[in-house]
């Protein structure tokens, strides 16, 4: 053999689908041929996003500010630092922006960067950020991201209040967008409103082709969660379990083995309740599946992720953040960011060659 090209297709497919995003992007210049595998090749695209997916990563963002050590409320220079499960930076990057980042969620291989009026897409993992129209010039509140792994297509969900007091209803326009297309391709529409007076508190979460929200009505009491079925675009409210609102300090949800899951810490003992939200002959019931305590660890929140696993990423004052197995009561210690905050919180994704542009194939 010649060299790594002589080698069967399979093979090298395997082969590079084990390295990381940003080393893959410099292959590129190797050659057409292997600019257009690295590209174009969907292949080697979903094996390596296969691959990524067992090794997650948190994606924190920080502000850089100017030689006054102030911040340009104009345009904010935002550093991305991806961190691996043993608190490793694996790579870190900067980008200028239209102003501080309020909305920062993420679904699979790709994150929002969402200011007041400017909306970004980023690819952590080939250091991509693509600027996304704005609605109508619309204030951008909130966001939800969701993907449609059958039809490859991603769709930024942005709800809008028209009134905030009485029976209120909330607009919802869509932006979506399809791999290999690019962020440029796609355009915003509008569905029609829907009847809710609540408030939406809490990061989005999106799991199983819907995106969840926590909603808050007058109370605490009165707190469910609204769903939004990506494939159908269809709203719906999923009420909260029965449960005692003076024993938790916070009730969250994220993901675990794949299921909705509310996760309930109690105040002063860091006692965690685990609901999960099973379909029974197609009722939506939630379940009880763990009561844990994390006794000394002082729990402050959670990082909400679509997990297809059970763990959890909780953010202790003590040790910062942990990857909590529900299963085996066990955790690992991440070592990094014990300075994050609930205000602040990371995002979870994976790294990925998929492209926010538009792809252009090479001639050999």
């Amino acid at each position: 053999m010649k060299g790594i090209d002589d080698l069967p297709r399979d093979l090298i497919i395997e082969i590079l689908s084990r390295l990381p995003a940003k080393f893959l992007c410099k292959f590129r210049c190797v050659s057409k041929r292997w600019c257009n595998l690295l590209t174009n090749d969907n292949d080697l695209i979903t094996r390596h996003a296969e691959l990524s997916k067992r090794k997650p990563l948190l994606l924190v963002r920080k502000y850089i500010l100017d030689s006054n050590r102030e911040m340009n409320r104009s345009k904010v220079t935002i550093e991305l630092s991806s961190i691996d499960m043993e608190g490793n930076v694996t790579d870190k990057f900067r980008e200028v922006l239209d102003g501080p980042v309020h909305s920062f969620i993420s679904c699979y291989p790709f994150s929002i960067l969402c200011c007041m009026y400017s909306l970004y897409v980023c690819n952590p993992g080939i250091r991509q950020v693509v600027h996304v129209p704005n609605p109508s010039n619309a204030r951008l509140y909130n966001l939800g991201f969701g993907h449609l792994p059958k039809s490859n297509e991603y769709k930024i969900v942005h709800l809008l209040y028209h009134s905030f007091v009485g029976d209120g209803k909330i607009g919802c326009q869509i932006f979506s967008f399809k791999h290999g297309e690019g962020v440029d391709s796609g355009s915003w529409r509008t569905l029609g409103d829907y009847p809710c007076s609540a408030w939406i508190d809490a990061h989005p979460l999106c799991l199983n082709k819907a995106i969840y929200w926590g909603l808050i009505a007058t109370s605490w009491d009165d707190k469910s969660i609204l769903s939004f079925d990506l494939e159908n675009e269809e709203f719906s409210v999923i009420s909260y379990p029965i449960y005692d609102s003076e024993k938790y300090s916070f009730l969250e949800y994220t993901g675990i083995m794949g299921c909705l899951s509310l996760v309930g810490c109690s105040a002063g003992t860091s006692a965690l309740d685990i609901w999960l939200l099973k379909d029974e002959k197609k009722k939506k019931i939630w379940v009880m599946e763990y009561s844990i305590s994390l006794f000394p660890l002082s729990v402050k929140f959670l990082i909400p992720c679509d997990n297809q696993r059970e763990e959890i990423l909780i953010h202790v004052e003590q040790r910062g953040f942990i990857c909590f197995s529900v299963k085996n009561q066990t955790y690992t210690k991440i070592e990094y960011s014990r300075a994050i905050k609930n205000f602040n919180k990371s995002c979870l994704y994976y790294d990925s060659l998929i492209p926010l542009h538009s792809v252009t194939r090479w001639s050999e």
